[in-house]
């Protein structure tokens, strides 16, 4: 599994296609930050989808907060401070 599979295992935007669609999004916009959208996708179905899905009024943004919070917290509770 990659880096967004596990840092996203538990996201729930209420559709199994949404899920697998933000993950390979944050997957390729991770590997590729400076890129455009566009340059970050690599082909024209993956840089429309992204545009659909970022313009989906149905995703809520706090619920792709949501898991990787959740991720962040339990990694910094591994360390003493």
């Amino acid at each position: 599994m990659n880096w967004a599979g596990t840092e996203f295992k538990s996201l729930d935007l209420g559709d199994a296609s949404r899920n697998r669609r933000a993950i390979r999004l944050m997957d390729a916009l991770s590997a590729r930050p400076t890129a455009s959208i566009p340059g970050a996708c690599g082909y024209w179905a993956d840089t429309i989808g992204a545009y659909r899905f970022f313009s989906n009024d149905a995703i809520e943004w706090p619920a792709i907060l949501a898991p990787h919070i959740q991720s962040s917290v339990t990694r910094m509770a591994a360390h003493d401070f």
